[in-house]
């Protein structure tokens, strides 16, 4: 079989040809249709702090289990997504259902090649009106409601998405659905606005002070949650200056270098400054049906799909700042 292996810190990855995996007890072999590139692959393969571990990697992936090991019951031709964990069970993050924290299993990846064996207890079904797809876009919007649960976002609240990527369009899709008044979105990407406003945005604005000084009046008032999604130095400040009194930030863009906010600026507001992270069982199975419900395009967010062959140069154009026009998907049989 071929797979993408990360070999170091913005070291080019490469595509190598490995033995075909084999299920053992209570473990499933995938054939992986579709893997999207997240953005913490992009960052967490190049300058740090944080890092994967060398070897395989992707784990935004939907896939057809064609064997099934022993002690499993999930047949061979299941469609299934999968969470990046298998949950113990025992510890305590297993026990309030989310099991990116598990203290007992490591990280389950391998999307980016063509199988996979991953352990039934971390796979998902899918609905069987979802695409392959569909199914590799359920993991980065459950990001999304997680997020806005962590918040407890109100009804009605006015919300403000900074950035127009793949989390932002998550943020806005749930922002939407959780009955959210007033959604604006700041980008500088202009030719995102139609897939912004596909997912349920109100308006958008540019990150000029004019555009910023509207956002209260389209609005109906200052923000109350603002949900960063770009990750980059000054974000957070941004936010801060932008969010209503007694007001929550969400930062999901997982900036890897220090971002600095002034204490006084954000004690003066009273503002809450959260950072989520991943999502629960519970919330990777209501993005599962939700996406079944409702008529959500994945060509909305997905703006390119490619081979494996083509991930090494994607990535480097990723690491080297190119975020292009929505999210890229990986099929490892193209």
């Amino acid at each position: 079989m071929r797979a993408a292996i990360y070999n170091g810190p913005n070291r080019p990855i490469s595509v190598e040809n490995l033995p075909d995996p084999q299920p053992g007890p209570g473990e499933l072999l995938v054939r992986v249709h579709r893997c999207g590139i997240c953005g913490s692959d992009v960052a967490m393969t190049g300058a740090g702090p944080l890092y994967l571990p060398h070897g395989r990697f992707g784990h935004e992936w939907a896939g057809e289990v064609v064997e099934a090991g022993r002690d499993t019951s999930l047949p061979s031709g299941a469609r299934i997504a999968g969470l990046p964990v298998a949950p113990c069970g025992a510890c305590d993050g297993c026990a309030t259902g989310n099991p990116l924290f598990c203290e007992v299993n490591g990280f389950l990846v391998g999307g980016f090649g063509e199988f996979m064996v991953v352990p039934e207890a971390a796979a998902i079904c899918l609905p069987g009106s979802l695409s392959f797809a569909d199914g590799a876009l359920v993991e980065p919007m459950s990001c999304g409601l997680h997020a806005l649960n962590f918040a407890r976002m109100e009804p009605g609240s006015r919300v403000l998405v900074i950035g127009a990527g793949a989390m932002a369009l998550s943020a806005i899709f749930w922002a939407r659905r959780l009955g959210a008044g007033k959604i604006g979105v700041m980008s500088r990407s202009a030719h995102r606005e139609e897939s912004v406003m596909a997912m349920g945005a109100d308006a958008m604005f540019g990150f000029d002070p004019d555009d910023q000084a509207r956002i209260a009046t389209v609005l109906d008032g200052a923000p109350e949650v603002v949900v960063e999604c770009v990750g980059k130095p000054g974000m957070l400040e941004l936010a801060s200056q932008v969010v209503r009194a007694r007001g929550t930030i969400l930062s999901l863009g997982m900036c890897q270098h220090g971002d600095p906010v002034v204490p006084a600026l954000m004690t003066h507001k009273e503002v809450r400054l959260l950072f989520p992270r991943g999502y629960t069982v519970a919330e990777f199975e209501s993005t599962a049906r939700a996406l079944d419900r409702v008529d959500v395009d994945p060509a909305v967010m997905v703006s390119k799909v490619i081979g494996l062959d083509d991930l090494p140069d994607a990535m480097g154009q990723l690491r080297s700042g190119s975020r292009g026009s929505g999210k890229i998907h990986v099929d490892p049989w193209l």
